[in-house]
């Protein structure tokens, strides 16, 4: 018996086309073995034991063969063919135009490099995460090595119009139509700027040398963090109805569904900050995924249209809410509740600069707004080089630290804070970290937009998140992917994507806030 009756879905959806029904259908039953793969991936990150790893890699290689096998069938290729002459309105072109960008990955790679890979993630997860709390990159490297390959293998496949760069390839598959080219276009852009802003900062008579109440003179228990994350969860509008949060070795966020998006953080004991803005961090990407368009569940058009306008949510709810002053003016009370020995006695003054604290450091997760680009561009550079072959994996510790030395003048002392930091190479996410990038700058380009509209500042000083989710809601969220993230941008904010509104973002927050000229 079919999982799902098609004229049921017709009925729902709306559409007079049989072929576009059938899609849809299709669609439902690979995404379903999809959503089912990603609870096991949530459980390898929340709760899987150590000897679990090579049984769980197992379990996900079975459904991704499974997946696999179900996009390759034939009939997916005549559905989309006859789908796409149906395609009439934009929904359904939209539609056909995201199950041939889906289904590409699957007719052009081969099945068994992608059961190969799946495997093989699921393993390098757990190694990855021994390798980083004993620091030894040596472990670590194997696994990198072919996941390189692998990558490499993939962007040879897909490579039909990435003529000029394989990274290209990767790139696309987690910001369509994003290109080597156009990320040296920003990053050309954002790098001298950022640069120059961190160096007048770091001369600013204010700019503090110490920061009060983080340390190892000061104990904030998980519980109570985990308190204050939900509590911020809460506030800004996630569903914990539809969600849960976690602690896991890394923040992640994971749609399973509808009414079914989880968030995870990261608590450190010695600083209370991390897991705060860790979880408003997640809290945006879910609040995307808990908006989606309810008309487009369990279709080709849910949930969001690129990790890149998926960053701008998550950006903009951590940094341009989350580490606002009129933010930080309306926490204050509950921290000093919460922790009255720690922060009893501390300012609205030191808690915005303990918060927009612009300090260059080697951890990425933690790094303030300012230097935090210049961490994605590292990554970046490293990656286009392994995909190209102009660096070996044995040779990535050293590239890192010079390069750390190069943008951020620091140098980490062990791997475990320098190229371990990060898990996405173990998830073989190659061509993912320059969406981070990207959604500081959707962010900062629709932030603009939104506060033409309405008092952003006021309405955060207020606690008013209602009103600002209901603007992401109506403006962002609704489309869900409907639109390529750049027809997105330019619907929303009325012109294509720049820098200039983040540069100009960063500026003058962060000019006043350290009196710089």
């Amino acid at each position: 018996r079919k999982v799902y009756d098609i004229l049921t879905i017709a009925k729902t959806m709306k559409f007079k086309s049989k072929s576009i029904n059938e899609l849809i259908a299709f669609y439902q039953e690979a995404s379903t073995i999809s959503q089912i793969n990603s609870v096991l991936g949530w459980d390898l990150n929340v709760n899987l034991p150590p000897k679990a790893s090579i049984t769980r890699a197992q379990q996900s290689a079975f459904l991704t063969k499974l997946s696999t096998e179900k996009w390759k069938d034939q009939k997916i290729k005549k559905l989309l063919v006859a789908a796409s002459k149906d395609a009439k309105t934009l929904e359904e072109k939209a539609i056909v135009r995201n199950m041939k960008k889906a289904s590409e990955y699957y007719h052009l790679v081969p099945e068994e490099l992608i059961i190969k890979f799946s495997k093989l993630t699921s393993e390098s997860f757990m190694v990855w995460n021994k390798a980083k709390r004993e620091n030894k990159f040596s472990d670590f490297a194997p696994y990198l090595k072919e996941i390189v390959e692998i990558n490499k293998l993939i962007a040879k496949h897909l490579r039909r119009g990435y003529k000029e760069d394989p990274y290209d390839a990767l790139l696309d598959l987690y910001e369509p139509e994003l290109t080597t080219k156009m990320c040296r276009k920003y990053f050309n852009q954002l790098q001298p700027e950022l640069t120059l802003l961190i160096k007048k900062i770091q001369k600013s008579k204010a700019y503090p040398k110490t920061l009060p109440y983080i340390g190892s003179n000061y104990y904030y228990p998980p519980d109570d963090q985990k308190q204050l994350s939900l509590f911020a969860l809460r506030k800004i509008g996630y569903d914990l109805e539809a969600g849960r949060l976690d602690p896991s070795p890394h923040p992640f966020t994971i749609p399973l569904g509808n009414g079914d998006v989880r968030v995870t953080t990261k608590y450190t004991p010695t600083d209370f900050r991390d897991a705060l803005t860790s979880t408003i961090h997640e809290g945006g990407h879910a609040l995307y995924e808990q908006g989606s368009n309810p008309e487009y569940i369990n279709t080709p058009l849910e949930g969001g249209i690129s990790l890149g306008i998926h960053e701008s949510q998550s950006r903009f709810w951590e940094n341009q809410v989350g580490r606002s002053s009129e933010f930080l003016k309306f926490l204050i009370p509950v921290l000093q509740t919460l922790y009255s020995q720690q922060l009893g006695h501390a300012t609205h003054e030191e808690l915005a600069l303990l918060f927009n604290y612009v300090k260059p450091g080697l951890i990425r997760i933690e790094a303030d707004e300012v230097t935090y680009t210049l961490h994605i561009i590292l990554r970046f550079e490293l990656e286009h080089a392994l995909i190209n072959g102009k660096l070996d994996v044995k040779d990535l510790p050293a590239a890192w630290n010079e390069k750390m030395k190069n943008y951020l003048g620091v140098t980490p002392k062990t791997d475990s804070e320098g190229v371990l930091q990060d898990v996405h190479w173990s998830y073989g996410s190659l061509g993912y970290f320059p969406t981070y990038a990207l959604g500081n700058l959707y962010g900062a380009q629709l932030a603009h937009t939104m506060s033409k509209e309405i008092d952003l500042n006021q309405a955060i000083s207020d606690a008013n998140f209602a009103v600002i989710l209901s603007w992401l809601r109506t403006n962002v969220h609704k489309y869900s992917s409907l639109y390529l993230p750049q027809d997105l941008i330019k619907k929303v904010t009325g012109e294509a994507l720049s820098a200039k509104y983040y540069l100009s973002y960063i500026n003058k927050k962060y000019k006043a806030l350290y009196h710089v000229s």
